[in-house]
């Protein structure tokens, strides 16, 4: 999920789940969606780094897990409208 992560490689994947697909939050989604919002409600499946990417793979569908990408890019999206502080320049 960071810049660090070895599955998401800083959020970008090459490609290989769609053209502007990357990872947010440890959400796979379209980053022009990510940033401009799409209709609510909307879940999407979990990148390789989230703790459920093998319940995933295994059940498609989330009928045995929680897909939590809701709450990670609600997350995410609060994070990136919070006003800069300026703290720690």
């Amino acid at each position: 999920m960071g810049a660090n992560c070895k599955h998401c490689r800083g959020g970008f994947f090459d490609g290989r789940f769609g053209q502007d697909v990357e990872c947010v939050n440890g959400v796979l989604i379209d980053i022009d969606e990510a940033h401009e919002g799409g209709p609510d409600g909307t879940i999407y499946p979990v990148a390789p780094c989230h703790p459920m990417w093998a319940r995933q793979m295994a059940d498609p569908d989330a009928e045995t897990w929680k897909n939590d990408s809701i709450e990670r890019l609600g997350a995410w999206r609060s994070a990136a409208k919070a006003p800069d502080t300026g703290e720690g320049e």
